[in-house]
């Protein structure tokens, strides 16, 4: 599948070096071509060593989230690319050099940093998820790159003890290339999908043996277990994110889970709890998940990564007590030793790092949660217990990203390069983030958020209640899959209905009867109107606390479907943005500026003087002016108060951001953890905790055999029973 892209980094490598020798002839001088000459493998040597640093940093940045997200990923990129081509580059060099062009014997030395270097920093194993497919690509270069190195070994390599120096240099660069190996094949779909199946404990559940119809089996609950094992109370979050995760790898992957009625409130989020800990509970299950797709911090989780890491780490510190002792009784030049210190510095650095990382990150807070454990003796209960302390102040997302379509019009129009970026920039990468605002996920929108979820469960779990005068089957019972699917397609529909037949029928057209992607965009102009109209004719105090919640959801979600519309369902959005960016800057002609007030003022009072081309157009801008004078005349015509009106508004908002969530693809969801991950993939991991997600079924609670199923907490990594 990939055996065209297999060597183009080596073939891309090696044509450069072929070409370079005769444009630096054409191009510069003499001088010029004596210094390339001197300093080339040294300053690729060094190059390569800090694109590895730089690779340390990003890695580390880019799983946070904020208005630096998108930047970040730009830099990771770039740096990732640079960092295999340009120590290819080099080995590339050496292999195509001669032995009397190179008069610098500590070449021979550097040779297995670039295999190190090829190996990757801990913080990023893979840019996107592609990369994880492409291990076997990796794999075939390990083999051509160590071939290339040990070659330049044998070619360059004098009889002295500075030859044999590097040797530990050479096994910590194989260890380190083929570990990232390792961890892309582990990250792979296939193979992730498959870790799923992989159980040490058999791959069935005990079951009770009993003759008694009316016995009530009730298994042990996550709380019970984690204080069984007197797991400390700032560490449950970590344990419990732990486990979760371990259960939820089957959904991460695509695959359906089926959860029995009587082992459901094991699995799923308790009722009880409050949304703070709900949102810090899935932080920290997507930062494993992060982690495991994008980063080597799962190499430690296993006693034989610990082993490659310490002889690794030995390995350098071998190497460097080895060149200290025997570099004296050479006359090298002081820059050359000068690099070779640099080299063996930044390697024990980064592993010093890697170790340093894995101390302090969620998965070992988890094993210094147990008091009893051997962490804790060794390094002291109250010191550990800080560390998990201090762990354990997460809040869970802390930013979204805000998008107001009318007002980037405006910034649009009034810069004066727009038009050279029109014609550079075909995806309008500018307008969909550097006018990309961030703001803080305050806990009134946790709460609101989680709160919706709870209402979501109770009718899902409670479906009689849906249908109080129809006569219904006693098999029909509780937690029915059809009316789920039913109810996950809601999009503001549900709420209007709530408000009676009529009103339903009334705003139908700006939900059921578009597409999805259109509807964002009526109502997201709507909520622009109606805010700053209330904004231009009160305080801002009197919008409140639903008033504030309608914004933040209506911005985020148009930054979904200007920068993420893969996450949202399929549409003509982007055609639809275009259209309405035209037209409110005809609406408004030559005038530069006006505030959100005075926009709002001039849409709502002129909304019947658009030009009639805009009926051949997809532009929603009347549609929406429209929808906001039917929503600002409820306040007159049915006596409602703002706060009422507002209250309708951010409950079809978050309704629109479930429906989001049920329909957008793991895989989606996956690939933005990079960016730091989006609110959209919090709210759908919340719903998957609650049971709100299609690809979870929940079902009877007997075995095949008919008795009762039997769950221990120890038994969790056999998920394979859990697949439907």
């Amino acid at each position: 599948m990939h055996e065209h892209v297999l060597f183009l980094p080596v073939a891309s490598a090696f044509f450069f070096t072929e070409i370079k020798s005769g444009a630096f002839t054409k191009l510069f001088s003499g001088l010029v071509q004596k210094l390339w000459v001197k300093w080339e493998l040294e300053g690729m040597v060094v190059l390569s060593l800090l694109l590895q640093l730089v690779l340390l940093w990003v890695g580390y940045h880019r799983r946070k989230q904020g208005k630096c997200s998108h930047y970040v990923a730009i830099f990771a990129w770039f740096s990732y690319v640079s960092a295999d081509w340009v120590t290819t580059v080099a080995l590339s060099a050496l292999l195509k050099a001669k032995v009397k062009e190179l008069t610098n014997e500590l070449v021979v030395f550097w040779t297995p940093f670039l295999l190190l270097h090829l190996g990757g920093p801990s913080t990023i194993s893979a840019y996107a998820l592609t990369d994880n497919e492409l291990w076997l690509r990796y794999f075939l270069g390990l083999v051509i790159q160590v071939g290339v190195a040990i070659y330049a070994y044998v070619k360059f390599g004098t009889n002295n003890t500075l030859r044999y120096s590097a040797i530990p240099m050479f096994i910590a660069g194989i260890i380190k290339y083929g570990e990232r190996i390792w961890i892309l094949r582990d990250a792979s779909y296939k193979q992730f999908s498959s870790s799923a199946f992989l159980s040490t404990g058999g791959n069935t559940l005990d079951t009770i043996q009993t003759s008694d119809s009316t016995y009530n089996y009730q298994p042990q609950t996550l709380d019970e277990f984690l204080r069984d094992k007197n797991v400390i109370e700032e560490g449950k979050s970590f344990f419990k994110a732990y486990y979760l995760y371990k259960m939820y790898i089957p959904l991460f992957s695509e695959l359906r889970l089926r959860i029995y009625r009587n082992l459901r409130e094991k699995f799923m989020l308790s009722q009880t709890i409050s949304a703070e800990d709900a949102f810090k509970i899935v932080q920290i299950e997507l930062g494993f998940l992060y982690d495991k797709l994008y980063t080597k911090s799962t190499v430690l989780q296993s006693v034989k990564g610990v082993i490659l890491q310490s002889i690794c780490l030995l390995s350098t510190f071998a190497a460097m007590i080895t060149f200290s002792i025997t570099v004296g009784n050479y006359d090298y030049p002081w820059e050359d030793i000068c690099i070779s210190y640099l080299l063996l510095g930044g390697a024990i650095f980064v592993d010093i790092y890697l170790a340093i990382a894995h101390a302090l990150s969620d998965w070992t807070m988890c094993h210094l949660s147990i008091p009893s454990n051997s962490v804790h003796r060794l390094v002291g209960f109250s010191i550990t217990s800080w560390l998990v302390h201090c762990k354990a102040k997460k809040k869970g997302i802390t930013s979204m990203a805000q998008h107001s379509l009318i007002d980037y019009c405006f910034k649009v129009k009034t810069s004066w390069w727009s038009s050279i970026l029109s014609v550079l920039d075909i995806e309008d990468f500018w307008g969909k983030f550097c006018y990309t605002s961030w703001v803080k996920v305050n806990p009134n929108l946790k709460n609101f958020i989680h709160s919706h979820l709870q209402e979501k469960f109770k009718r899902y779990q409670n479906i009689k209640d849906e249908a109080p005068g129809e006569k219904i089957d006693k098999n029909y019972g509780e937690f029915d899959h059809e009316f789920l699917t039913t109810m996950l397609k809601e999009r503001g529909d549900h709420v209007l209905q709530g408000k009676g037949i009529v009103f339903k029928d009334e705003f139908k057209w700006s939900i059921n009867d578009v597409e999805f992607s259109h509807s964002i965009l009526l109502w997201h102009i709507a909520t622009f109107l109606l805010f700053y109209d209330d904004h231009r004719r009160c305080s801002s105090s009197v919008l409140g606390l639903h008033g504030r919640i309608s914004k933040l959801l209506s911005d985020y979600m148009m930054y979904l479907l200007l920068a993420r519309p893969l996450m949202l369902p399929k549409g003509i959005g982007q055609v639809r943005i275009r259209d309405t960016q035209e037209e409110m800057i005809r609406f408004f002609g030559h005038v530069k500026s006006l505030n959100n007030n005075d926009v709002a003022s001039a849409l709502l009072h002129r909304k019947n003087e658009f030009p009639s081309s805009l009926i051949h157009s997809k532009s929603v801008l009347r549609d929406g002016c429209k929808l906001a004078s039917m929503l600002k005349a409820l306040v007159e015509e049915l006596l409602w108060d703002p706060e009422e009106k507002w209250q309708m508004i951010a409950n079809v908002w978050i309704e629109m951001l479930v429906f989001a969530a049920s329909k957008c693809r793991w895989k989606h969801h996956e690939t933005h953890l990079r960016h730091g991950g989006e609110l959209l993939t919090h709210v759908a991991l919340l719903m998957a905790h609650f049971g709100l997600t299609e690809n979870i079924r929940i079902m009877q609670q007997l075995s095949d055999e008919g008795q009762p199923l039997k769950w221990d907490w120890e038994q969790h990594p056999q998920m394979s029973y859990f697949l439907a």
